[in-house]
């Protein structure tokens, strides 16, 4: 038994499974593994050391530190970083050995002024702007570019990639126009086109892979579907997210719950204090949406208002409870199963943001790991 208040379970063999499974949806495309913002709160560390040893063969972060934390725990693969960064971390990322994406050619002077510092070629890839319109250089503009950054010392530009803004739709036409302007550049780049080019995402695998270097599996690789195509339907979430009982009180009806008091029981019952709140990332505004929890493989509603360190349960009177009972916020208990899509429809947000948002208060604990527990 887990001798915690609370606590994230993640399944390294779905995460294993799910890596294979977006494989065999495109044999011919390599893995970058993207597992920035803590590997969707997963834990980079453990999920990095998975994914590589099972046929990834580059990581993607979105800052430096992340990328730092990674090579300080020994792991040497190709890292690249996805988002704008400082121009002060740009020596600390070409010293680590990290490939950074730029945009113009002012970053490409940075990052050849950096490396020839050290005495070596910083490693970076050109971000080009197909119509997402976040980040990159727009494609027409981009050959001048890559010719002027060719002619610097210190930098050797490794790739050029793009982000599909809309590959997960049904109406996946935008997208295709993307990957369109991504294949007529590489065209018009010949035999100077460098020697990755990438631009699928998950939700790409299906329809939209061919011909880009790296599928970038971000949400995929966790067991969350990218889009809602029946394929993904073979994917295994590999995190729950789980609580130890914390108090249990008998009360009867009309009596106030919580801050504001914004609920009252019905009738006689028993109220579970259960030791998780925003603070852990469980967010707020899962208060009165009817947010359920397991317990002894039945679901009970979280009732009033959830705090920062914990929230309450309303179960029947009779209901026989005691302080060991596990309680299941995100995951599967019994035959019930409460997923992340269903916590993210509550809360009006996205399945990304609920993963991301809990906190490194919950302690990662590792199932079917050859690396130990972390």
């Amino acid at each position: 038994m887990v001798d915690l208040r609370a606590w994230i379970e993640v399944d390294l063999k779905a995460v294993k499974n799910n890596l294979q499974f977006i494989k065999s949806l495109a044999p011919k495309n390599q893995i970058m593994a993207v597992i920035k913002a803590n590997a969707y709160g997963h834990g980079a560390i453990p999920i990095a050391k998975t994914v590589l040893s099972n046929g990834a063969s580059w990581l993607g972060v979105a800052l430096v530190e992340e990328g730092i934390e990674l090579r300080e725990a020994g792991i040497a693969a190709p890292i690249l970083v996805l988002g704008a960064i400082p121009e002060a971390e740009v020596p600390l990322a070409v010293r680590w050995n990290l490939s950074i994406a730029f945009t113009d050619y002012r970053g490409a002077e940075i990052l050849a002024k950096a490396g020839k510092a050290l005495g070596k070629k910083a490693s970076g890839q050109l971000k080009i702007d197909t119509g997402m319109h976040r980040l990159g250089v727009f494609p027409e503009k981009a050959q001048a570019l890559l010719e002027a950054c060719n002619k610097l010392e210190g930098l050797k530009v490794e790739g050029i990639f793009t982000h599909l803004a809309t590959a997960d739709l049904e109406d996946d036409s935008k997208a295709r126009l993307q990957v369109e302007k991504m294949q007529s550049l590489t065209n018009e780049l010949g035999e100077k086109c460098p020697r990755l080019v990438h631009w699928a995402n998950s939700a790409a695998t299906l329809k939209l892979a061919q011909g880009s270097t790296f599928i970038r599996a971000g949400i995929a690789l966790y067991g969350l579907k990218p889009s809602p195509d029946a394929k993904w339907q073979s994917l295994e979430p590999a995190l729950s997210l789980k609580a130890r009982v914390s108090r249990i009180e008998k009360l009867a009806a009309n009596e106030p719950i919580g801050y504001g008091a914004s609920y009252y029981t019905q009738k006689p019952c028993q109220i579970v204090t259960v030791p998780v709140g925003y603070g852990d990332g469980y967010t707020r505004r899962l208060s009165h949406k009817g947010t359920e929890v397991l317990i002894k493989g039945q679901r009970f509603p979280i009732v009033g208002n959830i705090c920062m360190d914990q929230f309450m349960v309303e179960v029947p009177f009779d209901f026989e409870l005691s302080k060991e009972e596990e309680v299941v916020l995100i995951g599967k208990q019994g035959k019930e199963e409460i997923n992340v899509e269903e916590l993210a429809e509550k809360s009006d947000t996205i399945h990304y943001e609920i993963v991301t948002e809990l906190s490194v208060r919950l302690k990662r604990v590792y199932r079917n790991s050859p690396f130990g527990d972390s």
